[in-house]
């Protein structure tokens, strides 16, 4: 048996998810890092032990699979890997010029164990000894170790395509093994200022309770990505010192994520300056009563908007392209008060006739499976005429540009202009009857008090969703498991303090006593035994016409008379 060296990095990062022990104080990844994920494994098995991994179903599935006898005496035990089980482990992408790498790393604990385990399943390969590290190369790929540390480098040119898809000169570079261990040596040789540890930012996340750390630097991530006409500009800004920050957590009855967005200096004033208010709880109870799935709604400052467009330095751009439709931001300020609604309710799918006409000029009438909902979008007015202006131009515009085709589309969608609210969607009543009374809906409590947030019925949208695979047993049947299973998604945040903004999110299980890591673990299981026997089914179909095929009726006609 012969791995991928991508194979042995992916074992390795599952032995240290569900077996190791925390210690943060090193941090193996370079400061300037544009994504990291951390993983916290003494957590991770204390809620989900191996010896419990072992019993599910998709485990079972990949053990039979694994034929040598190597391979299953790790599953069975991660010691014998020769891999420091109280180690964390680290994920890392990084740019390097025009090019950059992908990097896993985790601890040694036997290295002759280890070497055995290489030895057997990378047989023939040569391990070569360089700059006192143990080596195999494998074209963009390269292992290394030492009697202390594991670091897998990945060649990774298209963490930097954004260059080109931006419209920027020069194509990204590929790296040779060579280079690539030299990325690693880096690695190795990590320590004080060039080391992520010593970020203050990086600290506070990693104090954070969690299983999981997520890290980006924008800055480092899309440092090539700005497009040349926007290099004269100051949008740039956008990723400059702006951070994103996660911590993951499987708790009972929910998987959490905690995270925060840093910002550069300059939009830390404008996010200050204009920070956003809690969004109208009124806004919320105007949705009209019915059974909704969905719900995403926010408040912003439009005056933050205008300030926003002069900070990046394109604020006589877009005034230039306004101004061809007799508009301005100043309108769009005067027009606009800051609260929008996104509504999605009576989810379900259902049976449509539709009509087309052929190159011939014929109709043709079909039946179509496709979702029903009623969607329902609102924006508070601060100025009617303002507001009204705006919308004749983006009528005409939409005619201009789209053609007759969309005007008619868009003409078709009800909407109102009302009590200070623009209201449009897919539904005639929802949008007479939005604010005509006042409901108290059961996820108003969940997000209200934050500037922006968010609700998703995990619930409704599976139940709506049956009907359209009713003829797939195995898609029902996973469908109904993730009804025992999956209740619903809250997220909140856009709050500004320190520099930054927070934001939470969690997605809530039906059983409320059980860890969600342990109950994830079940369900892959159930999904991943539904998944082969649908297989074996197929295999056993293919099997069956293969050896008993149905032959074609042939007509055999009478001899001609003689």
């Amino acid at each position: 048996m012969k791995l991928k060296l991508t194979s042995l990095a992916l074992l390795a990062t599952l032995v240290i998810v569900f077996a190791s022990c925390s210690g943060k104080a090193d941090v193996p990844v370079p400061e300037d890092a544009a994504i990291v994920i951390h993983i916290d494994g003494a957590s991770l098995s204390s809620k989900l032990p191996w010896d419990e991994i072992k019993k599910s179903e998709w485990f079972n599935i990949a053990n039979q699979e694994v034929k040598d006898d190597l391979a299953k005496k790790i599953l069975d035990n991660p010691d014998e890997s020769g891999v420091d089980i109280k180690s964390d482990a680290y994920i890392f992408m990084k740019t390097r010029g025009r090019g950059g790498y992908a990097a896993v790393i985790c601890g040694i604990k036997d290295e002759k164990k280890f070497e055995a385990f290489i030895g057997k399943v990378r047989e023939g390969d040569k391990v070569e000894k360089k700059e006192g590290l143990s080596v195999i190369a494998d074209h963009s790929n390269i292992l290394t170790w030492n009697d202390k540390r594991l670091v897998f480098i990945a060649d990774n040119p298209d963490i930097n395509s954004g260059a080109s898809m931006m419209g920027n000169s020069g194509k990204s570079r590929r790296f040779d093994t060579d280079s690539l261990l030299k990325f690693a040596k880096e690695v190795y040789d990590l320590k004080g200022s060039k080391s992520l540890a010593s970020n203050s930012k990086f600290a506070s996340l990693m104090k954070e309770e969690g299983d999981v750390h997520f890290w980006m630097n924008a800055g480092s991530l899309y440092s090539n990505a700005l497009p040349a006409m926007l290099a004269i500009t100051k949008a740039s800004l956008l990723f400059e010192g702006n951070i994103s920050a996660a911590s993951i957590s499987f708790d009972n009855g929910k998987i959490t994520a905690k995270g925060r967005s840093y910002y550069n200096k300059d939009l830390a004033a404008v996010y200050k300056k204009y920070s956003m208010k809690n969004m109208d709880e009124d806004m919320l109870k105007s949705i009209p009563a019915g059974d909704v799935a969905a719900v995403i709604a926010m408040n912003y400052p439009p005056e933050g908007v205008k300030e926003f467009i002069s900070l990046l330095g394109v604020d006589g751009l877009v005034n230039m392209f306004l101004a061809e439709a007799g508009f301005s931001v100043e309108d769009f300020v005067k027009a606009n008060k800051g609260d929008l609604l996104l509504s999605v309710s009576d989810f379900s799918f259902g049976e449509k006739e539709k009509t087309i006409t052929m190159y011939d000029g014929t109709k043709s009438t079909y039946k179509s499976t496709e979702p029903n909902a009623k969607i329902l979008f609102a924006t508070s007015v601060a100025d009617k005429p303002s507001f009204e202006k705006l919308m004749t131009i983006l009528k005409e515009k939409i005619g201009q540009e789209a053609g007759a085709s969309a005007n008619d589309f868009v003409n078709k969608i009800p909407y109102l202009l009302k009590d200070n609210w623009f209201i449009a969607g897919s539904d005639s009543a929802s949008v007479h009857t939005f604010g005509a009374a006042k409901t108290d809906h059961s996820f108003i409590s969940k997000i209200k008090g934050h500037p922006m947030g968010g609700f998703l019925d995990i619930q409704k949208f599976i139940s709506g969703s049956k009907s359209s695979f009713a003829d797939d047993s195995t898609a029902t049947l996973i469908a109904d498991q993730s009804l025992k299973v999956w209740q619903d998604i809250v997220f909140h945040g856009g709050e500004f303090k320190d520099g930054g903004t927070d934001s939470y999110m969690e997605i809530n299980m039906v059983d409320k006593n059980t860890n969600s890591l342990k109950q994830l673990n079940s369900y892959l299981g159930f999904i991943a035994v539904k998944m082969r026997e649908q297989e074996k089914r197929r295999e056993e179909a293919y099997r069956r016409e293969w050896d008993n095929p149905v032959m074609d009726s042939v007509q055999v006609m009478p001899a001609p008379a003689k």
